[in-house]
């Protein structure tokens, strides 16, 4: 059992602990644990040059083969050295009894990394990675200024550029949700002031400014009320942008999930208005309404489909990078439909 604070996780990650074979990475920065989770897959593989030394596995197909798991993570190497199981957790599936499992007869070469979503403390994967030996549970949540400032700088450092300090004040407050997408922003500012030696405050406003959020958001809500026509030209901004398709599949994916507790909670007999001051007080007012609207739409199963299915078009992206907008925006057009078609 090892319990790793937030400000460890990165060197714990950088320098894997051979008697921690199981990793679990968790939170609500989805960005956050994907990074973590290819840097682990990368550290451990080191110079590999085995193509299965990695593999890549998704909830559902271990839940319908419980022993998959612990067989592919005692599989010996094709040409010997390090493997990498790497699974990506996703919907109701319960793969507890698998990585237990594993826990039971660990590895020797191998080490398992579960990339998961928000799990709560006691619950699940993270009860039994945060209670077993051979396990490390790590949350990842939103970016403080201290680890903006970090990523903020490493881009920076790359780009051979320097920062004013009004503008990193005025970045760093409209970054944060999401580490690839803040990632994404800071490396796209930095393209723009290119040659120019430093970022003021103008460059910052030019290039990130709200719209990058907006357009998300625009995008993620016409996905949820069904609005095919809004999300496609919603889409084609942001894509116009430069930002990457997987920053509005990971926003439609934090909300999707939580339109989930929302319609789980109102189910359970919570009054719709309090459930959505619980569970999306901070969100713009504005975007309130248009929470209410969705809701009329989607029932607890069909945004537990519509979770599996962004679930899968993540890891699709992923593994198919030279088609990632085509995967991701099919997902986005599904989900408007199944609204539609539910309306």
């Amino acid at each position: 059992m090892v319990q790793i604070k937030p400000q460890d996780a990165d060197r714990f990650l950088s320098r894997p602990d051979p008697g921690i074979r199981v990793v679990l990475l968790h939170g609500s920065d989805t960005g956050l644990i994907s990074e973590r989770a290819a840097a682990f897959a990368k550290t451990v593989l080191g110079q590999s040059d085995d193509p299965f030394a990695l593999v890549r596995l998704d909830s559902a197909e271990i839940a319908s083969d419980t022993g998959r798991l612990a067989d592919e993570a005692n599989t010996i190497a094709l040409f010997g050295g390090t493997r990498a199981i790497w699974v990506k957790v996703a919907g109701n599936r319960p793969i507890q009894s698998a990585v237990e499992a594993v826990l039971a007869n660990p590895p020797q070469d191998a080490w398992v990394i579960l990339e998961a979503g928000d799990i709560k403390k006691g619950v699940g994967l993270r009860k039994v990675c945060e209670n077993a030996r051979g396990a490390a549970a790590i949350a990842c949540y939103a970016d403080n200024d201290a680890a903006l400032d970090r990523l903020i700088d490493s881009e920076l450092q790359l780009a051979g550029l320097r920062m004013e300090p009004e503008a990193r004040q005025m970045l760093r407050g409209l970054l944060g949700a999401d580490r690839l997408a803040s990632r994404s922003e800071v490396a796209k500012l930095c393209l723009y002031a290119l040659g120019q030696g430093s970022i003021d405050a103008d460059a910052v406003r030019a290039v990130v400014g709200d719209a990058g959020a907006s357009a998300t958001d625009e995008a993620v809500d016409a996905a949820a009320l069904g609005d095919a026509t809004g999300l496609d030209k919603a889409f084609r901004r942001i894509l116009g942008s430069g930002t990457a398709a997987f920053v509005v599949a990971n926003a439609a994916l934090r909300h999707f999930q939580l339109l989930h507790r929302i319609r789980a909670a109102a189910d359970e007999g919570m009054p719709q208005s309090t459930a959505i001051e619980r569970y999306a007080g901070g969100i713009f007012f504005q975007r309130k309404g248009k929470l209410e609207q969705q809701l009329r739409s989607w029932s607890t199963e069909r945004l537990q489909q519509a979770l599996e299915r962004l679930d899968r078009a993540i890891l699709d992206s992923r593994l198919k990078a030279s088609i990632a907008d085509e995967v991701i925006s099919q997902a986005l057009l599904a989900i408007a439909m199944m609204s539609r078609a539910r309306r």
